[in-house]
């Protein structure tokens, strides 16, 4: 019988790529708060934030058996972190940033499971270039809203794809959940897979 993850986010993305993966897994959404992280290195920001949402699912007691997953993904641009944008006009600062310049996209992920003494915390970095970003395009991407819920303010998967001009490192790590990475997490540990 397969094992199961138990993935610490509701976010679509992350579930979409785990399950074209075939990798079993149900979502609980965790409690983490986020904004208790207050460290300026972005590897360990986003390491402790990724272990931060595992923790507050497998200290619950009904998954203490469980193997929990909690990743987070940042956006780096010369060692200034760029979260979800909190509106408009900070969606507009962080495109303009990123507009003919080279970025990091950082994932932290952790998986833990209480019972058997597993605890990894690994990380992944991948790096893109834009090409200049026209204020049409900003335009648009702002007027549709397009930027909501995303770090940096973008999603490589969607219209921004049109922009990018060199990726470096996983490009699954930008949509949001590295899963080479992942998957020689779960080797490591004879994670038992449906195939």
């Amino acid at each position: 019988m397969a094992d199961k993850l138990i993935l610490a986010s509701s976010s679509p993305r992350r579930i979409e790529l785990l399950q074209n993966c075939r990798i079993p897994f149900d979502v609980v959404e965790h409690d983490f708060n986020e904004d208790s992280i207050n460290v300026k290195n972005p590897i360990k920001f986003a390491k402790l934030l990724a272990k931060g949402k595992a923790v507050s699912i497998a200290n619950l007691s009904e998954y203490n058996n469980d193997y929990v997953l909690g990743v987070d993904t940042i956006v780096v641009i010369k060692n200034k972190i760029l979260g979800k944008p909190g509106d408009k006009k900070e969606a507009k600062t962080f495109i303009r940033m990123l507009s003919n310049n080279k970025h990091r996209v950082i994932s932290g992920i952790s998986l833990i499971n209480k019972s058997k003494s597993i605890f990894k915390v690994k990380h992944s970095v991948s790096y893109v270039k834009f090409m200049q970003i026209d204020e049409k395009f900003i335009k648009l991407y702002l007027d549709n809203n397009l930027w909501e819920g995303y770090a940096g303010g973008y999603a490589i998967q969607s219209i921004f794809s049109l922009l990018v001009k060199k990726i470096k490192g996983s490009y699954s790590n930008i949509v949001g959940l590295p899963v080479n990475i992942l998957y020689k997490m779960l080797k490591d540990i004879n994670f038992k897979m449906l195939w």
